[in-house]
């Protein structure tokens, strides 16, 4: 071996100490930068090219991020199951909220009270004071109900605004997404690092994960993604696809554009994440339960203007507008607003006095006939039909938060396992830097024996007889 090479050694070392020192060091840096994985330089021997020479000397042969695609795959699933939970616990919370069971105004206290109305109606069916309180009380009816039903309907609104916000918000990841494909891809043609910008895509992939619950699949070692919800890709290397959300009265769905000028999209049938949580708490609780809420109302609208009607069938007790939607559409007759005396308490062929109060105070207690006569056996009383749809409530709600807390469980030993594996423990790299400042000072020390073997040689020998 030449002394010379010793140089190089020397040198090669102290370059290959250097830049694992950086890595290190970027390490430590990034410790609590979200989304980023630890690094490490993975040396090599220089391969030597003569046979009388034992070695050249070491370099850095790649910096590579350490990252289990596997866990980071079942991670993804988890985090958009787990985001569906989440928005449906929101949502429950809302409509529970606004129904505010059990409480002095809630809509079980507010039937009760028609019904003790019509009850002291029944008793003295000549008290005009009596009809005056019976008009108020089905005035507080009517406006709960409408209330309940603006709530509901806020709550609707209020999630497909949502959905809107979000769908904008995976478009753009989407697109951002695409472009790191890109750069990722002419940084490893460049023989650049490329492990931030990986980090950096796969952050973005978990939002995309958590928003959609779609999949994610790696294409050409990781050098790019395919992206797909439900089937239909969102970014395809270097292509991004948009989402749209087309909202029709109850039914939300979310469709999938080919193109920016694409005029008939597809429909998605299985979206994930918040987004396709949004879509069941939507059609599984607000227009679900809303419909429970406007079918117990028109029962006891009907039911109620079945018995109370003049011989010629008119004065109804409450006034249904055709032409709008059930709930809101009804009020009390402005007749009997007006004049509660109007109210009939007693049928016209001279049966006993209060017979129709009593008939209806009968009806609201007992439920759901809609006619005079109609057996009612099979029937629950209204307030235990709401008490039952207050319960159905309830435990949709308790099944929700059981399932969120035990996806939060999930999610949590997932995101531990990858910080085990991903994440950077900052005793660890300081260890790993005082090992290679030691390297670093080793090399130092080989270039400064082969200065003094070099000086030896030229200064010290060769010069006995001077």
């Amino acid at each position: 071996m030449s002394t010379f090479s010793m140089f190089e050694i020397g040198k090669s070392a102290l370059i290959a100490s250097k830049r694992s020192m950086d890595v290190t060091s970027h390490n430590i840096a990034n410790a609590a930068t979200p989304g980023y994985s630890r690094q490490d330089a993975f040396l090599e021997p220089i391969i030597q090219r003569q046979s009388y020479i034992s070695g050249v000397g070491v370099r850095v042969a790649d910096i590579r991020r350490t990252r289990d695609v596997f866990v980071d795959a079942v991670l993804r699933n988890e985090i958009g199951r787990e985001a569906a939970y989440l928005v449906q616990q929101e949502v429950l919370d809302h409509v529970q909220t606004a129904f505010a069971e059990p409480g002095d105004g809630s809509l079980r206290a507010v039937i009760d009270s028609f019904w003790a109305a019509w009850e002291d109606v029944a008793s003295d069916p000549g008290s005009i004071s009596a009809k005056a309180q019976l008009m108020e009380r089905g005035r507080s009816l009517v406006d709960l109900f409408n209330h309940l039903a603006y709530q509901l309907d806020s709550v609707s609104d209020d999630i497909d605004t949502h959905i809107k916000c979000l769908v904008d918000r995976v478009n753009d990841l989407a697109g951002r997404v695409a472009a790191l494909n890109v750069e990722i891809a002419r940084a490893l043609a460049r023989q650049e690092p490329a492990a931030d910008l990986m980090d950096r895509r796969d952050l973005l992939l978990d939002e995309l994960a958590e928003l959609t619950g779609g999949s994610v699949t790696y294409i050409g070692e990781g050098n790019a993604v395919r992206f797909t919800v439900g089937g239909f890709p969102l970014v395809d290397r270097d292509r991004a696809y948009e989402i749209e959300a087309h909202i029709s009265g109850n039914e939300t769905e979310i469709r999938w554009k080919s193109s920016s000028e694409d005029n008939s999209p597809k429909t998605i049938s299985s979206v994930g994440g918040r987004i396709g949580g949004l879509q069941a708490a939507k059609a599984d609780i607000v227009v679900k339960f809303r419909k429970r809420l406007e079918d117990l109302f028109k029962d006891i609208v009907e039911g109620v203007n079945a018995r109370h009607q003049d011989a010629d069938g008119n004065l109804k007790f409450f006034e249904v507008d055709p032409a709008g939607p059930y709930l809101g559409a009804v009020k009390v007759n402005p007749e009997i607003v007006a004049d509660p005396s109007k109210i009939i308490t007693t049928s016209p062929d001279g049966a006993s006095p209060g017979n129709i109060a009593h008939e209806i105070a009968d009806f609201l207690a007992n439920g759901g006939q809609l006619t005079p006569g109609d057996d009612s056996s099979n029937v629950d009383p209204f307030v235990e039909t709401w008490t039952a749809i207050i319960g159905e409530l309830g435990a949709q709600a308790q099944k929700i938060e059981t399932g969120a807390i035990i996806q939060g469980l999930l999610v949590k030993e997932l995101r531990n396992r990858r910080d085990s594996i991903s994440g950077v423990s900052v005793d660890e790299e300081v260890a790993n830097l005082i090992r290679q400042q030691h390297a670093f000072s080793a090399a130092s020390r080989v270039i400064t024996i082969a200065d003094e073997m070099i000086d030896t040689i030229i200064n010290r020998m060769g010069i006995a007889g001077r």
